[in-house]
């Protein structure tokens, strides 16, 4: 068994931008005539700009500038933790534990009606502020 060599003259070249492309027919029996791109009347360029219903970036942060998304991510995180973990104090582990001698941690043991309303009203929150935004996107491209 002959064993072949594979070199770039064995594998098919990439077309180039002078290859011949089909273009209307010009006469009835269906036959086409063929146009090498470049010599077509449009050009195929890619259009750098915007479009104009996108909002233009009109400040621009330098590089010496510190970024700050890193941080408010972990504040975000730890605000987020520390609400779940009050949340779950004030809705199961309160109910469980005897009373204390602080009218606050009394009081939330007795709750039944805030330790509820306030995780509630998060989810509500953040539902009503997704239907704020999407609206303001529709009114915004319309």
């Amino acid at each position: 068994m002959s064993e072949e060599v594979f070199t770039t003259r064995n594998f098919p070249s990439f077309p180039s931008r002078s290859l011949s492309v089909p273009d209307l027919p010009v006469n009835n029996h269906g036959v086409g005539k063929t146009t090498s791109l470049s010599q077509r009347s449009h050009s195929f360029q890619l259009n750098t700009e915007p479009p104009h219903h996108t909002r233009r970036n009109t400040i621009q942060l330098s590089n010496m500038e510190p970024d700050s998304t890193q941080f408010w991510g972990y504040v975000s995180l730890f605000v987020t933790y520390l609400l779940f973990v009050l949340s779950m104090y004030a809705i199961v582990v309160s109910k469980y534990i005897p009373y204390t001698g602080n009218k606050y941690l009394d009081w939330i043991k007795e709750d039944t009606y805030y330790c509820l309303l306030i995780p509630i009203t998060l989810f509500v929150s953040v539902y009503a502020v997704f239907w704020n935004w999407l609206g303001m996107k529709f009114f915004r491209h319309n």
